[in-house]
């Protein structure tokens, strides 16, 4: 088919050459030019036919062919029996001329490189293109190197013809041959398919041009000031033109300095850490250089046997070594500046390490304490005062710890705290998305309806709402739903909360997808149940929450709110708000009377205390996330909506307020429903006219004043005190006061005191944790020798890999676990997916170690139930810079082991904050290991 240069003529003869042990019937060639299709039949005994069109190569990509052959057969089946063979394809890309040539001419300066890109056809005749462009440091590219030639591939590559050939006597044949022998069928197969600048700019991208277009010469021209990386830069283009042509080509520029200092430093620090600091220093020059070399460093302490500043001699072309002995302090976060000057003032260098994780190139410390927090609240709708007594325990740290006071002129001021937790949430579970983007956009339609401004919620608004529907549009499975991971199957629970927020972002005006929207109410009505169904309270309450979710969207069945209302005695507390909402946005005249049931069901259940009023359950609804502070929300939502005048809303509010810390609730769900209730009892109060003069007073003394106005409505007032202010032997009187004027004025009081340090002991409160570190050099031995013992260990040497156990044993089922387990700070978690870590390396593994669930044995496959052997047992796993992250939507009763490998890089005497394991939405069921300390000697 192709001609002498291997290339696909554009007409020509198309050839067969067949070896045949039987007579030939019928031969049925079809020529598919992709996307145009010929279909010649040829009669019998010819194979050889003419493909007499010109292949029109903007369109047609591809010449495939494909036959069939009708065979009839005489030595074993008789005269009149008949084979037919399967479907030979075969294709070839139409690819000439398809090769754009991308070229760099750099014109470089140390400062500001610039380069001239150029494109050409295949026949080198300039072509008007358009580019992306990316410089990207050379290091990072060692770690995930690219393929070059993706491109070519991904537009140009062979395909699978796509076209099956195939005649209807073939069914016939097909039924014949069954009949005559219980054979196969012959015939063969088919085809395969300076120092006066700090350097702390690092980036591993210094640019990134998604749609550079070239003037019609096939030129253009890029500029861009480089960051502080000395390094070497890789500049890569992919460019393409109108008629498809594609390219791409890489270039290298290097950034670098006479005189060069490379910091080598922990990307954190743990309080009392006792690391060794390093600097590399580089002469470039073809002399020798004298240089003094100096550790600026607040946050550490130099340890005295070290100092700042040294002097060496750093040979021509060569590299010399300084170091530092430091302990860290009891900060939030140390700054680390070094230096290298050298004596005659003509070369300098200064940069802060390269990986750091705090603000401004810093390094975060931990603290390795466990802090107790209490906490009280109220609000002031009037003229008056309210004095809270604040009292200290009696064993706590007198270092660490402090009282924090806030005061809110408003809900919009208060929710403020728990908006920038969930947007800045750690971890990007769907749950998570969901609640990251959604109380932003309900916060921001109600404030939009009582004619309030907030100019930097609507600024960020849009950004945090395209990135959040964008990962729930791709991580939408094929069936519609979606899983608490993108890598989970999809879960009722978890798409009723996604549907849920799709529906309210489009009623706040947002464009949302309907066919997604569509598709996610399609596979909660095809999971609905009947109420005969429902075997459970928690059965009942998804179900609940799934017509609700379905009725926001006016999609909820009425036949199936009728039955589970008549069996509502089935439901938890806020299985029934979800309910009364349901029935409510369905048809509120008609059900009114069940409504009104169920809004009296609430109110007998409501829990009334010092602190407020508010909603237990009678057993935790696992699956569902659900909490009582969750419960509380909930119905404080369905009470602001249906029955707003209801006496028990103030209490309600108040109790919400106090189980906060530093603004937040505990758990990302807690959080998100506590706003969603909160936003729309704003709405209902129209609370944001304020005006009223407030103060605060500790002891007698006036801390706080200010007045409250419409202008600073949304604003928070807080004030943190430091425990060592406080009174030890007596109560510390707290007082806030407020004149008579519009608004309300809400406050919180948390008291923030930890235990010494050598009074955390290893927790278990409905999980147990023990964490053990091995030396993989010991296994290896292990595996060689059964009798080699391999020790936990609390030493090691630069450059070894250690092998990380953690014992997970569960008592009872969990569900949602996350396991977080800190690294020393002198030590790297080993990620096995990229390209500079050895193919032996341990990937992390989760496997289940036990025989028996706590005296209940196991009946199949040696002591183990049949899914204990294809159980994917978590959902995801994380190598984070300072900890090692595992989760798993559900973990069975039993005893499971996580391992992982890490690699000693740095020496030193480091604190390991203890490894805590948790059920995500109820932090109170968690256990945690003892704390420990490894050392890395040289």
């Amino acid at each position: 088919m192709a001609d002498g240069t291997g290339r696909m003529p554009r007409t020509g003869w198309l050839g067969l050459r067949l070896r045949l042990r039987a007579k030939l019937t019928l031969v049925l060639v079809m020529a598919a030019l992709v996307p145009m299709a010929v279909v010649a039949a040829i009669a019998v005994g010819v194979v050889l036919g003419t493909l007499d069109r010109g292949l029109r190569s903007e369109t047609e990509r591809q010449l495939g062919v494909g036959l069939n052959l009708v065979l009839r057969t005489v030595e074993r089946l008789g005269d009149d029996a008949v084979r037919l063979s399967t479907t030979g394809d075969a294709s070839r890309a139409l690819s000439e001329g398809r090769v754009a040539v991308v070229e760099f001419l750099a014109r470089q300066a140390p400062q500001l490189p610039s380069s001239l890109v150029q494109i050409t056809d295949a026949a080198g005749q300039p072509v008007e293109s358009e580019l992306s462009l990316a410089l990207v440091d050379k290091a990072v590219l060692s770690l995930a190197p690219e393929t070059p030639g993706q491109l070519m591939e991904t537009f140009w590559r062979n395909r699978g013809l796509g076209v099956q050939t195939g005649a209807g006597l073939s069914l016939a044949i097909d039924r014949i041959n069954l009949a005559i022998a219980p054979e196969a069928k012959g015939g063969g197969g088919g085809f395969d398919e300076g120092f006066g600048v700090i350097r702390g700019d690092f980036r591993d991208t210094a640019l990134w041009v998604a749609d550079l277009v070239t003037d019609d010469q096939g030129e253009a021209v890029i500029e861009t000031d480089l960051p502080d990386n000395l390094t070497t830069w890789v500049m890569r283009g992919v460019g393409v033109t109108n008629e498809t042509e594609v390219g791409e080509a890489t270039t290298e520029l290097v950034s670098t300095m006479p005189l060069l200092i490379r910091p080598v430093a922990p990307r954190f620090l743990v309080v009392d850490d006792k690391a060794q600091l390093a600097a590399n220093i580089t002469n470039n020059t073809d002399d020798t250089i004298e240089a003094e070399v100096t550790l600026s460093a607040d946050g550490v302490i130099i340890d005295s046997a070290t100092a700042a500043v040294q002097t060496i001699e750093v040979p021509a072309q060569s590299e010399t070594k300084v170091t530092w002995d430091v302990t860290a302090e009891d900060v939030t976060e140390t700054e680390l500046v070094f230096a290298a000057v050298s004596t005659d003032g003509e070369y300098s260098d200064a940069a802060k390490p390269r990986l750091t994780t705090g603000p401004d190139g810093t390094l975060l410390v931990y603290r390795y304490t466990a802090p107790d927090i209490v906490g009280t609240a109220g609000q002031l709708t009037e003229g008056g005062n309210q004095t809270e007594v604040v009292a200290l325990p009696p064993n706590f740290d007198e270092r660490r710890g402090e009282l924090s006071i806030q005061l809110d002129p408003s809900l919009a001021a208060g929710m403020r705290d728990g908006l920038d937790y969930l947007e800045h949430y750690e971890y990007e579970c769907t749950e998570q998305t969901v609640s990251r983007f959604l109380p932003n956009v309900l916060t921001f339609n109600a404030l939009q309806s009582l004619g309030i401004e907030n100019q930097e919620l609507e600024a960020r608004l849009p950004g945090l709402v395209d990135e959040g529907l964008n990962k729930l549009y791709n991580q939408q499975k094929s069936d519609g739903g979606w899983g608490w991971w993108s890598t989970t199957e999809s879960n009722v629970h978890i798409t009723a909360y996604v549907v849920f927020a799709l529906t309210k972002a489009q009623q706040a005006g947002v464009d949302v997808s309907a066919t997604v929207l569509s598709n996610g109410q399609n596979y909660l009505l095809n999971h609905l149940k009947s109420t005969r169904q429902l075997n459970s309270t928690p059965d009942a309450n998804r179900h609940a929450f799934v017509l609700y979710t379905l009725a926001e969207g006016d999609a909820a069945p009425v036949d199936a709110l009728e039955d589970l209302f008549e069996d509502r005695e089935k439901l938890a507390h806020y299985g029934r708000a979800y309910l009364a909402l349901a029935l409510n946005l369905t048809d509120a005249q008609k059900y009114g009377d069940n409504i009104d049931t169920l809004l009296s069901d609430l109110n007998n259940a409501a829990i009334l205390s010092a602190t407020g009023a508010h909603w237990e359950e009678d057993s935790y609804d696992w699956w569902a996330m659900n909490t009582d502070t969750r419960s509380t929300a909930i119905i404080l939502d369905t009470l602001a909506r249906l029955d707003p005048d209801n006496a028990l809303i103030p209490n309600v509010v108040r109790w919400l307020m106090v189980a906060r810390q530093d603004g937040i609730w505990e758990t990302t769900q807690e959080t998100a429903w506590a706003l969603i209730a909160l936003t729309d009892w704003m709405v209902e109060t129209g609370e944001l006219e304020a005006d009223y003069d407030y103060s605060l007073f500790l002891n007698e003394d006036e801390i706080i004043s200010g007045s409250a106005t419409k202008e600073n409505v949304q604003e928070s007032v807080k004030q943190r005190i430091p425990i060592a202010d406080l009174l030890v032997d007596t109560g510390n009187a707290l007082t806030v006061a407020r004149t008579d004027g519009n608004g309300r004025l809400y406050y919180s009081a948390h008291l923030k005191v930890y235990l010494p340090v050598e009074d955390i002991e290893p927790a278990e409160r409905g999980i147990i944790v023990s964490r053990q570190y091995r030396l993989e050099s010991c296994l290896t031995e292990q595996t060689k020798d059964k009798s080699v013992v391999c020790q936990d260990v609390r030493e090691a040497k630069l450059g070894d890999v250690i092998r990380v156990d953690l014992t997970v044993i569960a008592p009872n089922d969990l569900y949602y676990v996350v396991v977080e387990d800190p690294l020393p700070a002198g030590a790297e978690a080993i990620d096995t997916g990229l390209a500079t870590t050895s193919l032996l390396a341990m990937d992390p593994t989760l496997r289940r170690t036990s025989r028996t669930y706590f005296g209940e044995e196991e009946i199949a496959f040696g002591g183990r139930p049949a899914y204990w052997w294809w159980w994917n047992w978590y959902s995801r796993s994380e190598l984070r810079d300072e900890k090692v992250v595992l989760f798993a939507d559900y973990l069975p009763k039993g005893t499971y082991e996580y391992s992982y490998t890490m690699r000693a890089t740095l020496p030193g005497d480091y604190q390991v904050i203890p490894t805590v394991a948790s059920e995500f939405y109820f932090p109170e069921v968690f256990g945690r290991s003892d704390g420990r300390l490894l050392s890395i000697g040289r």
